[in-house]
């Protein structure tokens, strides 16, 4: 199981990651409630998938950050370090699937939809002709 190390105000805890989401923020409802007043009521969610596990910043004005980069949605590898609010969390991925090579792999996905030759392109619909003459 996937787990987090907190470490706010001087103090150290630990957050095991069950499946599924785990939100951190300052609010009071959250599931990992950050103490600290640069945090946001609603700062991040962290989604555990049986292979991998992602943060994504839910909007905060200060940001979400993983080993210094500002993120937007991010998979985690064993050993990031994220800042957010004043507060550092270390992740700790445990028996995680993915190894961190192919979870770095994982965050160009995109790039496999494209056709660097071009001979897979959609093409258009018939047109009716239009023959003028």
């Amino acid at each position: 199981m996937p787990k987090l190390l907190i470490t706010s105000a001087g103090k150290t805890g630990q957050v095991d990651l069950g499946p599924g989401e785990t939100t951190l923020g300052r609010g009071k409802h959250n599931d990992v409630v950050l103490n600290s007043i640069f945090a946001s009521r609603s700062h991040a969610v962290i989604v555990v998938e049986p292979a991998f596990t992602i943060i994504q910043n839910l909007g905060s004005q200060n940001g979400t950050f993983v080993n210094g980069a500002r993120v937007h949605m991010q998979v985690l590898v064993d050993g990031d370090v994220l800042s957010l609010g004043g507060c550092e969390l270390r992740f700790i991925a445990a028996e995680q699937e993915f190894s961190e090579v192919e979870a770095r792999r994982l965050s160009s996905v995109p790039s496999w939809m494209e056709d660097p030759d071009g001979s897979d392109e959609p093409t258009a619909p018939d047109k009716p002709s239009h023959d003028k003459g």
